[in-house]
């Protein structure tokens, strides 16, 4: 079983467990997602939603909104009676920290690995998302927590790559490397 260990903060508790990613080959529509990430911001902050808060909140027609509650549903992701309130099933929780656990990793590379403007790196962390295979975006998302467990605070390739992207060009020190100057701890 392909887990992530996710240190995950909600309402200022933080928790670290083990998120099985295997439920993420129940396929959601971005559409879907899209719900199930507004349905979640939404109990966050009223507690207590129905079907009209989730149409309000996305301004998107009631009839589309109560298809697309239906249809998570039926998938498992949420709970629901007609003109009742709407909760996140224990699928539906670990699905929401997944996907934004993802959109977070591929946005902190974007942004602190590759200098790219905040904003900008999460508008392209969600294109990215949805371009990636699974198997792909799962072996990113565990390269950067490598990375972040790694023993160096910022490996120098790292460093050198922030340099040549600023600068333009690749150093003369890289152009000769034989795996010394920037690719090693030792250098």
């Amino acid at each position: 079983m392909l887990c992530y260990t996710i240190t995950y903060n909600k309402n200022n508790i933080i928790s670290n467990f083990y998120v099985n990613i295997n439920i993420m080959n129940k396929k959601l529509t971005k559409s879907l997602e899209t719900y199930l990430l507004a349905i979640d911001t939404l109990i966050e902050q009223k507690h207590s939603i129905i079907v009209k808060d989730v149409s309000l909140f996305l301004n998107i027609g009631g009839a589309s909104t109560a298809d697309a509650i239906k249809k998570l549903k039926e998938k498992g992701y949420i709970n629901y009676e007609p003109y009742g309130n709407i909760t996140l099933t224990s699928l539906g929780e670990q699905t929401v920290i997944i996907k934004k656990y993802r959109h977070e990793t591929i946005t902190s590379f974007l942004n602190q690995v590759l200098d790219i403007d905040f904003k900008k790196a999460e508008e392209n962390a969600e294109v990215m998302e949805y371009s990636m295979t699974d198997d792909v975006l799962n072996r990113f998302v565990n390269f950067m927590d490598f990375m972040k467990q790694c023993c160096c605070p910022e490996p120098k390739w790292i460093k050198s790559c922030k340099s040549s992207l600023k600068n333009g060009e690749i150093s003369e020190k890289c152009k000769n490397c034989n795996g010394g100057c920037c690719c090693s701890k030792h250098s």
